[in-house]
C-alpha cells in the first residue's frame, strides 16, 4: 500500500501545482498584485509539488547530483544561451501564428507570453519574480525532481515529451500551449544532456528575458510602427540562433561531450506516465478550467 501511494504522488503533484497555480494567481491579482505576492505565490505553487515528489523518491542520490550545481563541459553555456533565445523566439511566434488562426490577431502581447500577474511590478521586480524566480522553482520541481522520477520508469523521448505537456498545460490556456510546450522539451532535454538542472534553469531564465524585452520594446515603441518590423525582425533572430545551437549541440555529440537519447518503447512510455490517477487528475482540472473560463 505504501508503494502505491509513493507511486501516485508524483502524479498528484502535478494536480495540486496546478490547483496552486491557478488559485493563488487569481488571489494575487484580486489583491492588487505585487512582487511578494506574486513571489509568494509562485513559491507556494511549485515548492509544495516538489517535496511531494521527493518524498516518493526512494534513493534521492540521482535527485540530489542533478540538483547540485556542477562543472559543464566546454560550451554548454553557449549552447543553452543559444538555446534559450531561439525556443523563445519560436514560442511566440507560434503563439503569435494560433493567436491568428483564432481570429485574435492584435491581442496583448502579455497573452501570449507571460501567464503570470504583473500588477504593481516595475521592471526590476520583474525581473527579479518573472525571470529569475520562476525559472529557479519551476525547473527544480519539473525538471529536477519530476522529471528525475519519470527517467526511472521510461525512456528519454516519453520523459521529454510528457515533461514539455506538463509544462504546457501548468500555463492553464490553449491559446498559450504551443510555446510552453516546445520549451518545455527544450528544457527537459538540456537537463538530459547535461545531467544538472541548471542548464535548464538558465534557458528559462533567457526565455522569460526575452519576453520581457519583447514586452517592454512593442510598448515603448508602438507608436512608431515597431509591428511593422517585428516578424522579420524576430524571423532573422530566430533563423541566426536556430542556426547557432544546432551548430553548438552537434560539436557536444561529435566530442561525446553530451549522450544519444537511451531507448524507449515510444508511445508506451507515455502511456505509462499517463495512467498514473493523479496527471488524470491534473488533465481534468485543466479541462475544467478551459470550461471555466469561457464562462468567468
Amino acid at each position: 500500500m505504501k508503494n502505491n501511494k509513493l507511486t501516485l504522488l508524483p502524479g498528484l503533484s502535478l494536480f495540486v501545482c496546478f490547483c496552486l497555480l491557478t488559485g493563488t494567481g487569481r488571489l494575487a491579482a484580486y489583491l492588487g498584485g505585487g512582487a511578494p505576492l506574486i513571489a509568494l505565490a509562485e513559491l507556494l505553487s511549485f515548492v509544495l509539488p516538489f517535496f511531494l515528489v521527493k518524498i516518493s523518491i526512494k534513493e534521492p542520490k540521482k535527485l540530489y547530483k542533478r540538483l547540485k550545481y556542477k562543472q559543464l563541459p566546454k560550451g554548454a553555456i553557449g549552447l543553452t544561451v543559444k538555446a534559450g533565445i531561439t525556443v523563445a523566439v519560436l514560442s511566440l511566434f507560434l503563439n503569435l501564428l494560433i493567436y491568428q488562426l483564432a481570429g485574435l490577431a492584435g491581442a496583448d502581447l502579455s497573452a501570449t507570453a507571460l501567464d503570470a500577474p504583473q500588477t504593481g511590478l516595475g521592471y526590476a521586480a520583474r525581473l527579479l519574480v518573472i525571470v529569475a524566480l520562476s525559472a529557479v522553482v519551476e525547473e527544480l520541481y519539473l525538471r529536477g525532481a519530476l522529471m528525475n522520477v519519470h527517467e526511472g520508469m521510461v525512456g528519454t523521448s516519453a520523459c521529454l515529451l510528457f515533461s514539455g505537456i506538463a509544462f504546457a498545460m501548468l500555463h492553464g490556456s490553449l491559446m498559450n500551449f504551443a510555446g510552453p510546450l516546445l520549451a518545455g522539451i527544450t528544457y527537459a532535454y538540456l537537463t538530459y544532456i547535461f545531467d544538472s538542472v541548471w542548464p535548464a534553469i538558465l534557458a528559462h531564465a533567457v526565455n522569460n528575458l526575452y519576453y520581457m524585452f519583447v514586452l517592454w520594446i512593442t510598448d515603448t515603441y508602438a507608436a512608431f510602427g515597431i509591428w511593422n518590423y517585428f516578424a522579420a525582425v524576430n524571423g532573422l533572430v530566430l533563423l541566426i540562433f536556430l542556426y547557432l545551437s544546432l551548430r553548438s549541440l552537434e560539436k557536444l555529440l561529435i566530442k561525446g561531450s553530451v549522450p544519444h537519447f537511451e531507448k524507449s518503447a515510444g508511445l508506451y512510455d507515455l502511456w505509462l506516465l499517463i495512467r498514473n490517477p493523479g496527471v488524470a487528475a491534473f488533465a481534468l482540472a485543466f479541462v475544467a478550467k478551459l470550461v471555466l473560463d469561457q464562462f468567468i
